[in-house]
C-alpha cells in the first residue's frame, strides 16, 4: 500500500494542508489472445427460456424435433425460435431442462421418450410409460458445452400417437452456471 500526499490550497500562516490518498494495486486475471497480447477475462451471463406456441403431432415410432416457438427470455441472443435450437456463444457448464405436456385420444398404454441432444448426440434422456390420456415428461441435467454446439430437444412415442400441448408446460430452458 502506498500513501500519496497531495497539497491542496495555499499556505496560510506558514501552515500547509495535505490530503492523504491511499493507492491500491488493482489485480485482474488476464488471458492471452491469438497474437500474445493480454486481454481481460470476461464472463458473459447466458440464459434462455422458450415455450411451445402451438400443438404438435407426435406420431407413433417417429423421432420428432419438439418446437418451442415462443421465446420468453434470451440474454445474449443464443436461442433461435425458428429452429428451436440453442447455440451457446462460450464454453462452459450449462444447466438444461426440457418438458413436454401431451394428450392422447385413447386410453392405450404408451412409452414416451424425451432427449436433449448436443450436435445430434443424446446427452440428457428420460423414458416413461403412461396409461392415462394426458401426461407430462421432462428431462434435465448439467452438461459441459462448447461454443457453437447445437442443442435441441427430440421426443418419441411408441404404441400410439399423441399431441404435444402448447403452453408453459411444454418448455425448453437453460443457463450457464460456470
Amino acid at each position: 500500500m502506498v500513501i500519496k500526499r497531495t497539497r491542496i490550497g495555499k499556505s496560510a500562516c506558514k501552515k500547509t494542508v495535505y490530503k492523504k490518498t491511499v493507492l491500491k494495486k488493482t489485480v485482474c486475471r488476464q488471458s492471452f489472445g491469438k497474437n500474445g497480447v493480454s486481454k481481460r477475462f470476461r464472463r458473459i451471463n447466458s440464459a434462455f427460456r422458450a415455450v411451445a406456441g402451438f400443438n404438435q403431432e407426435l406420431l407413433n415410432g417417429v423421432v420428432t424435433n419438439v418446437r418451442y416457438q415462443v421465446e420468453e427470455l434470451d440474454l445474449i441472443n443464443e436461442y433461435n425460435p425458428a429452429t428451436s435450437t440453442f447455440r451457446p456463444k462460450q464454453n462452459g457448464v450449462y444447466s438444461l431442462f426440457a418438458s413436454v405436456s401431451f394428450a392422447a385420444a385413447t386410453l392405450i398404454p404408451a412409452s414416451i421418450g424425451l432427449e436433449i441432444r448436443v450436435n445430434g448426440v443424446p446427452r440428457i434422456l428420460d423414458q416413461e410409460d403412461f396409461i392415462s390420456t394426458r401426461g407430462m415428461i421432462d428431462a434435465g441435467g448439467i452438461i459441459n458445452l462448447e461454443a457453437r454446439d447445437r442443442v435441441q430437444v427430440f421426443a418419441r412415442v411408441d404404441d400410439k400417437s399423441v399431441e404435444i400441448q402448447s403452453g408453459v408446460a411444454t418448455r425448453f430452458e437453460g443457463a450457464r452456471i460456470s
